[in-house]
């Protein structure tokens, strides 16, 4: 500990203490205790005084401490199906778990190890059953550079095969990683022929009669010079079916069919790929898909001040199910009447006609409405419009980057956490400074956040006043959805946020309920169901049991369940469902008035796991290179211990900080001018001063 006070603050102080007892014990001529008892008293007064003087110019006083780190070995292990998926499925379901926890148990006896398992998500060792259905590798790295950001780790051991099927590749973190990787090689390393139906791209629904494509990307590896056969059925009848020519042992193709939607329902259709011989793998050879057929279209208007691309952002949710037009700037506007929905994009503007449009929404005042407030909105305008929300002038005439934040107490759409994270990392949007005062209840389903800071206010909001609206506060959109797609190669979240926000706009305020399913589950992911029910008031209510019955088309078996209750709607979690076509049936007896919903969804398996089962041994010795670590194998788990325990890099940190503290705040100080004080009490009493 060390004191940094000044001399003259020094000086000072003593000079007070000096003075002081000087006035006491020299000036003083009515009490004597005798020269050595004087000067003991003047003494303890000194230091007292000028002790309290110091005090009052608030010094401060400077601490150091030290602490060890010891190192921390990092284990991360692969979780996903692909692992297991390979010739040695026996290996690395029983004896490699053996081995596996040998090694975890040497580790732990001279290190502090700290364990996740990866896949879909990284979370805490708890075990290992290889049954994740997505790998990001690139997540993993960005988690633990997050995590242990400028402490002593050791090194990082990454047990994977090397497959990623999320993110962007690992190796472009690994050349700014701050600690050694090595790398365990897991799964198959010898690479067999194997043909593969890679990705499908389809419409998940369509309307009847209309023909509609199916993109088939198929793969082969090590099939030179042979064919395959390339069968789209249905029910088990051949739909249409192609013969293949593989020409190079490294080929890819896409292959286009058009398929006709003749009856309304469902289309359970089978990918098959086939017809060589000798091929180790044919779990990647099939794949199921459903595309459902319905007998209604939905016809949507966006208007707009001018093209932006947001507007294809939004219409990119859609199928072809929807029919849109667009009209721009001045252009004249069709008749409301003949459309279920319409978009206006920072429409009210000085660039289109206010009385047309306001003449057909006051005459067709049931048609629900999407506002898009931007920059070219005119404020004053939109005040005469709705009635929801008042808009003024903010401070400044300039945009603000408004980020977005999920509302957790919205409970029209569920999400789950992964969305949820992922929303709150989107791109801000372009909002002009506002004043939003709300004149009618709303509900927000993303609320706005402006330079780190909650705000509370909404960001995409609905309400129901004489028609349905929406609300979204901002324009640049389209950002969110190339975001979405550069972190996870998709734009699920986007895609499930905005269709569930139009379809609850399309849905008649008449009907007393809404059912929101989506149209696809993953096979790994629980099958959630949420509803609404509204009484004649068009208030919702939860007092009814809502029942619902959900049929396996294709094997006829049943399942009855009833929604669990919320503060506002119901919610039903059926947990997981095997892959197929489901049908399901909602019923409720609100008063004399009977509700029956009905639906469908499909259910179908990931697969992406088994795209590619051969370990890329070649990422794995790249990432360890990169790091300055080593790669191992499976069986060199011994080996890979004994280089940790001889590793002279892994060592403790000893680290050394100072703090500043007020001197005051120290408890020792209290109790210094405690014992002078008392000691010279003691003194004077035992001589007679008191």
């Amino acid at each position: 500990m060390t004191i940094g006070i000044p001399i003259w603050m020094l000086a000072l102080a003593l000079l007070s203490g000096l003075a002081a007892a000087a006035a006491l014990y020299v000036r003083n001529k009515k009490q004597y205790y005798g020269k050595a008892l004087t000067i003991i008293l003047f003494a303890l007064r000194t230091m007292m005084v000028a002790l309290v003087a110091l005090l009052l110019f608030n010094p401060l006083i400077r601490q150091k401490f030290s602490s060890v780190e010891t190192p921390t070995i990092v284990l991360a292990h692969d979780n996903s199906a692909s692992v297991a998926l390979c010739k040695d499925s026996a290996f690395y379901r029983n004896d490699y778990r053996t081995q596996l926890e040998q090694f975890r148990m040497s580790l732990n006896a001279d290190f502090q190890v700290d364990e996740y398992v990866f896949g879909e998500e990284m979370r805490d060792f708890d075990q290992l059953d290889f049954s994740d259905q997505l790998t990001d590798l690139s997540a993993v790295l960005k988690s633990l550079d997050r995590r242990y950001y400028k402490r002593n780790v050791g090194a990082v051991l990454l047990f994977s095969d090397g497959i990623y099927n999320r993110g962007f590749e690992p190796e472009l973190l690994a050349e700014n990683f701050p600690y050694p990787i090595h790398t365990v090689v897991l799964g198959d390393t010898v690479s067999y022929p194997d043909l593969a139906i890679r990705d499908v791209h389809y419409n998940k629904v369509v309307s009847l009669g209309v023909t509609f494509p199916v993109r088939v990307t198929l793969s082969a590896r090590d099939m030179a010079g042979r064919k395959a056969q390339l069968a789209l059925k249905e029910g088990g009848r051949v739909i249409e079916k192609r013969d293949i020519d593989i020409p190079s042992n490294r080929f890819s193709k896409e292959i286009d069919f058009m398929l006709d939607a003749t009856k309304k329902g469902v289309m359970a259709i089978d990918i098959e790929v086939g017809g060589v011989e000798g091929e180790e793998q044919l779990l990647n050879n099939v794949r199921h898909i459903f595309v459902e057929v319905l007998d209604q279209k939905y016809k949507l208007l966006c208007v707009a001040a001018s093209p932006h691309p947001d507007l294809a952002a939004l219409c990119s949710v859609l199928n072809d199910n929807y029919e849109v037009d667009f009209r721009f700037g001045k252009e004249p506007l069709p008749e409301f009447g003949n459309y279920d929905l319409v978009i206006l994009h920072q429409v009210p503007s000085a660039k289109t006609d206010f009385n047309a449009l306001k003449a057909q929404l006051d005459k067709n005042s049931k048609l629900p409405v999407l506002f898009v407030v931007g920059n070219e909105t005119d404020k004053d305008y939109l005040n005469k419009l709705q009635g929801v929300f008042e808009f003024r002038s903010g401070a400044t005439n300039t945009l603000m980057d408004v980020k977005a934040h999920l509302n957790p107490s919205f409970s029209t759409f569920t999400f789950d956490n992964k969305a949820e994270q992922l929303i709150a990392k989107y791109p801000p949007l372009a909002l002009p400074h506002l004043e939003i005062n709300a004149l009618h209840s709303h509900d927000d389903l993303l609320l706005q956040e402006v330079m780190g800071i909650k705000s509370g206010l909404p960001l995409l909001s609905f309400a129901r006043d004489k028609r349905k609206m929406a609300f979204l506060f901002g324009t640049n959109v389209w950002r969110w959805r190339l975001f979405e797609y550069y972190q996870s190669k998709n734009h699920d979240v986007f895609d499930e946020m905005f269709s569930k926000s139009l379809k609850y706009l399309l849905l008649s305020a008449n009907d007393g309920s809404a059912i929101y399913a989506k149209e696809t589950y993953y096979s790994n992911e629980p099958v959630i169901i949420t509803a609404e029910l509204r009484n004649p008031n068009n208030e919702l209510v939860t007092e009814p049991d809502l029942n619902i019955q959900i049929v396996n088309k294709l094997t006829n078996e049943t399942y009855d369940y009833t929604f669990s209750k919320r503060d506002h709607d119901y919610e039903l979690n059926a947990s997981l469902l095997p892959e197929d076509l489901y049908l399901y049936k909602v019923q409720t007896q609100m008063g004399e008035r009977l509700i029956s919903v009905s639906g469908s969804f499909s259910v179908v398996a990931i697969g992406i796991e088994a795209q590619q089962l051969t370990a890329d041994v070649s990422r794995m010795r790249n990432l360890a290179r990169l790091t300055n670590g080593n790669c191992y194998t499976a069986k060199q788990l011994q080996q890979l211990a004994e280089d940790l325990h001889n590793d002279q890099r892994i060592t403790s940190v000893e680290h050394h900080e100072s703090r500043f503290e007020d001197l005051i705040h120290s408890k020792w100080i209290f109790f210094v001018l405690l014992g002078l004080a008392t000691i010279e009490w003691l003194l004077r009493k035992m001589f007679g001063a008191y």
